[in-house]
């Protein structure tokens, strides 16, 4: 594996991190105002809607890089779910 390889999927991990905070640090954010909404279920919507867009679209230009640099990225965001949990609800 070359430098260039290295650096792309230590890249492509930190994006990941990057996208899984942002996506679940926004379903955070989104079931914090269901309650104060006039519109609850466009405000569930249409944050999906646009969490998914940002995800799938990122995940989409780094398919550019190769399978392996997606699956790096799917890790990031699997450990920012991770991570995000555990500051949330602790350990167990």
């Amino acid at each position: 594996m070359t430098t260039t390889e290295l650096s792309r999927l230590a890249l492509a991990l930190i994006v990941g991190g990057l996208l899984g905070a942002a996506y679940f640090g926004g379903l955070y954010l989104t079931v914090k105002q269901v309650g104060q909404a006039s519109s609850p279920q466009l405000l569930l919507v249409g944050s999906f809607v646009v969490r998914l867009l940002v995800v799938l679209g990122a995940f989409y230009l780094l398919s550019a890089w190769g399978a392996l640099a997606m699956m790096t990225c799917l890790g990031g965001f699997l450990i920012a779910r991770l991570a995000w949990l555990r500051s949330r609800y602790g350990r167990g």
